[in-house]
């Protein structure tokens, strides 16, 4: 069962494990990589399972689309 955690998507969660994580790896920013690491624990920890919430929400998507008649 999938929890309600009031979480919204803020612009950085969008971009964090992207080039912000290479590009402070590839220069060896450790400060740069610590501040990313907790920044990334705690998106973490307020988006919960994103992977098991998105196979539930494939499942009720097409749970929908075989009750949704086409346009």
């Amino acid at each position: 069962m999938l929890r309600e955690t009031g979480y919204k998507l803020k612009p950085m969660a969008v971009v964090l494990y992207g080039p912000p994580i290479q590009e402070a790896i590839a220069k060896g920013d450790l400060p740069r990589m610590k501040q990313l690491a907790a920044e990334a624990e705690e998106h973490l920890k307020q988006a919960g399972d994103v992977r098991a919430a998105l196979e539930y929400l494939k499942i009720e998507i097409a749970k929908a689309s075989r009750t949704t008649k086409p346009h």
